[in-house]
């Protein structure tokens, strides 16, 4: 249903009541590099005065949510750390369920301070030396020597391709706001990159993705809506709707897991890519903005 006149919050003040929860992407959505997108801080203010349960919804894997909270209050949106889930959040009950607390893991890059990988109960492992002693590897963002890192991890999967490869941001590139109209390679690309050159070789390894459009990221996000608003254990995907600005990313995984899917026209898609899309990347609804 296309609504590309109209803004998400008029259209919200007459149909919050079909759902009982909402999710927001953060860059592209709420704010664009160091600005507040218009309105924004309308719609989060309405959602405390009505109780009304949310949370902001992030691929960004190397900042914690006491980091990117702190970038939103600079924006002049008042976000508190656990309003935001990450990620990276969704490592948590990865090891759990595989029963990896205080593995060694290698990881690329960086992973939030204080570190997602620790706060999961892993050990993590920067030094390449140390790299053979390694049960994983996380591929991680921000700023590191991509040429020694490469080498290593390539080698190791070479050697060891059954071992976790553990990518908490799916994404292949992200917005540079610094140089407005570039864009920065993303961990989801550089984890391709690698597993291309291991299919070329005849290993088959898979990265496990932990954040949108993969299923981990939304398994872990209602678990802290149920426990954070004290919700019915029955809050089902088809309940909840989710608003974002990437067609791979927000409403591909909004659709993937039934959630109800809503795109805004503020970042990185625009009108013609919104009505043209198909399958799993039409979004429900299309909104020129928030407010």
């Amino acid at each position: 249903m296309q609504k590309p006149d109209m803004t998400f919050f008029d259209w919200w003040l007459k149909n919050s009541i079909r759902y009982k929860a909402i999710l927001f992407d953060v860059d592209g959505t709420l704010i664009s590099g160091p600005q507040l997108m218009p309105g924004a801080d309308r719609m989060i203010s309405w959602l405390r005065e009505h109780h009304y349960p949310f949370a902001l919804l992030t691929n960004d894997g190397n900042h914690s949510p006491q980091e990117k909270s702190n970038l939103l209050q600079r924006c002049k949106l008042d976000i508190a750390p656990e309003e935001i889930v990450s990620c990276s959040m969704a490592l948590n009950k990865y090891v759990d369920d595989n029963n990896l607390h205080g593995a060694s893991f290698f990881v690329m890059g960086d992973l939030g301070k204080p570190c997602y990988a620790e706060n999961a109960g892993l050990k993590p492992i920067r030094d390449i030396e140390q790299i053979e002693q390694c049960q994983g590897i996380i591929v991680g963002e921000g700023f590191y020597d991509w040429h020694k890192n490469f080498h290593a991890v390539l080698n190791l999967l070479r050697a060891n391709p059954q071992i976790p490869f553990i990518v908490p941001n799916p994404d292949s590139y992200w917005p540079d706001s610094r140089r407005p109209g570039f864009v920065g390679i993303g961990a989801g690309g550089k984890a391709r990159f690698i597993c291309t050159i291991l299919n070329e070789m005849g290993l088959a390894v898979t990265p496990h993705y932990l954040g949108k459009p993969y299923q981990d990221i939304y398994d872990y996000t209602i678990d802290v809506l149920k426990k954070r608003f004290d919700l019915d254990d029955e809050l089902a995907s088809n309940e909840v709707i989710m608003l974002g600005d990437s067609l791979k990313s927000d409403i591909q995984g909004a659709n993937n897991v039934g959630m109800h899917s809503a795109l805004v026209l503020t970042g990185i898609t625009n009108q013609q890519q919104a009505t043209d899309a198909t399958g799993d990347l039409k979004p429900d609804f299309i909104f020129k903005s928030i407010c």
